[in-house]
């Protein structure tokens, strides 16, 4: 998801050919080599965008032949990708755009439509943006790896809010075990796995590996793997159940989230929760938090937030079916000065009714994680920042 507040978990799609058909979201699986050769992980750095948070990432993917080079957020809470067309005009004056005519493998599959997003690319709230698309196909390659006959989205135009994102597009990597780049690491004999080292912006050195796990990240240490809720159709998002809420060494009441699905994305900054279970976890951080707006933000007086303890566990269960942690600290707290109000500061946790909870860049910037899609699980170890 192209957005840093709220993934692109749920698209409206308008289709505008003549006849009525609803567009595609999910990459097509491509023809591939017949021969295979076993090669090792690959790795490629991570840009941190750092615009008053160091909460999203973003790489290099390239489309087309030859190949086309773009910045895109390699984002786990969606199953799409988009780039900018030469179709866009000034929306898209900072951002690459694909030339269709200068690639012999494009095919336009000549239907539009419509992507809305929650926020732009920012970590506050806004009014609904949105992209205007039109579906093709061509050949990805990311790291060397190409995968042939994908299907994706070329942006037309685009609302003010991703103006001045420093990146293009995004690349989708939610759970779909035939589609995207999976199949393609396959036949070239690799497991269908890839790991994000996030981190914080005075850190640096962020990292994407697919095919694998680089194992200079975990610095001695064993990777706590859990398996993921199983999914209702090819595609699920990268999710498990939280048995357990700790804010301040206190317990969430269990009803408030007993059931709820907790969804980890890469493209999410801050973590996003239903409403009531925001509310009860924000209450449990300090009174003075409040909503901020009808978006789903909340915020505190400036004054107050950098002394507040604030830290955020959640509990889950391993493949041995032994519960362990993941640990927001409380110096995540504060998002930022409000735009609307530069003496109120957004807090971490926003709300969205939606079913599901969020769990974003606040979190893995504190873990390697890994995503497995061959044996439907995830791997977490500290990294220690």
């Amino acid at each position: 998801m192209l957005s840093s507040l709220f993934p692109l978990l749920f698209l409206s799609s308008a289709v505008l050919a003549a006849s009525p058909q609803t567009l595609k979201l999910t990459a097509r699986k491509g023809s591939f080599a017949r021969h295979v050769r076993r090669v090792s992980p690959i790795s490629e750095p991570l840009l941190d965008q750092f615009n008053g948070t160091d909460l999203q990432w973003f790489g290099n993917i390239s489309f087309g032949t030859p190949p086309q080079t773009f910045g895109v957020v390699f984002d786990t809470g969606s199953f799409d990708s988009e780039v900018p067309g030469i179709q866009c005009g000034a929306s898209c004056a900072n951002q690459n755009k694909f030339d269709f005519s200068k690639s012999s493998t494009f095919v336009s599959l000549n239907r539009t439509g419509e992507l809305d997003f929650a926020t732009g690319g920012g970590v506050e709230p806004s009014d609904f943006e949105s992209l205007q698309v039109l579906e093709v196909n061509d050949t990805m390659t990311l790291l060397g790896i190409a995968t042939p006959d994908t299907t994706f989205f070329l942006i037309t135009n685009q609302t003010a809010g991703f103006f001045n994102d420093p990146y293009d597009g995004i690349v989708g990597m939610g759970f779909q075990p035939n589609g995207g780049i999976f199949p393609s690491l396959r036949k070239a004999g690799l497991p269908a796995i890839f790991s994000m080292f996030l981190t914080p912006h005075t850190v640096g050195d962020a990292e994407l590996t697919i095919g694998g796990v680089d194992e200079s990240k975990l610095k001695g240490q064993t990777l706590t793997y859990a398996p993921i809720l199983p999914p209702t159709d090819q595609t699920n998002f990268w999710q498990l159940a939280s048995t357990n809420i700790i804010i301040n060494s206190k317990d969430v009441q269990k009803s408030l989230f007993d059931g709820l699905p907790m969804v980890f994305d890469s493209g999410t900054s801050n973590i996003v929760m239903p409403t009531n279970l925001t509310n009860a976890m924000n209450a449990l951080i300090s009174p003075l938090i409040k909503p901020f707006g009808t978006l789903g933000a909340y915020g505190i007086p400036c004054s107050e937030i950098d002394s507040l303890p604030a830290e955020i566990t959640f509990t889950f269960t391993d493949t041995n079916n032994k519960p362990f942690n993941l640990t927001i600290p409380s110096r995540e707290l504060n998002v930022g000065p409000l735009n609307e109000d530069p003496n109120t500061c957004q807090t971490l946790i926003n709300a969205l009714d939606e079913g599901v909870g969020i769990i974003g860049g606040s979190l893995l910037k504190h873990y390697y994680s890994v995503w497995d899609v061959d044996q439907a699980r995830m791997g977490f170890v500290s990294n220690g920042f």
